[in-house]
């Protein structure tokens, strides 16, 4: 004869995960993530002068930013003018070919903007732009 195992939990426990609650929390995760990431600013926020628009064809290009109080960013990282020359100077050793887009807020010293340009000169990189806004 043969003997049945007794069960050590009854009948009533279901010894599976119940993946329905974890589907409602990841549902709602991913729903506050579509709500939120068009929300998330992107890069450091200048007042860009307007002028014409014209297209860098290039496949990486350095964003260097400086806002309404002459501040310096690099890539979105506070920077010092020697940090600025620093790293743009390893850049430009390693990779020759980069490109280098200045975003200048249109209210600040006019001197700042040429320091800016300067630093980006000595270092040896020649392929430069300035970002600015369509017109209108």
């Amino acid at each position: 004869m043969r003997r049945r195992k007794k069960r050590e939990y009854g009948n009533d426990v279901v010894h599976e995960i119940n993946v329905t609650s974890l589907v409602d929390v990841m549902m709602t995760l991913l729903i506050i993530f579509i709500i939120v990431a068009p929300m998330i600013e992107q890069g450091i926020d200048v007042n860009l002068p307007s002028a014409e628009p014209k297209k860098i064809d290039v496949a990486e290009v350095l964003t260097i930013s400086v806002t309404e109080n002459e501040r310096v960013y690099l890539e979105g990282q506070r920077v010092t003018m020697d940090e600025l020359r620093n790293r743009l100077g390893n850049i430009h050793t390693a990779r020759e070919d980069v490109a280098v887009l200045i975003k200048a807020d249109e209210d600040i010293r006019y001197g700042r903007v040429i320091e800016v340009l300067d630093t980006v000169r000595a270092v040896g990189i020649l392929r430069l732009a300035m970002a600015t806004k369509p017109p209108g």
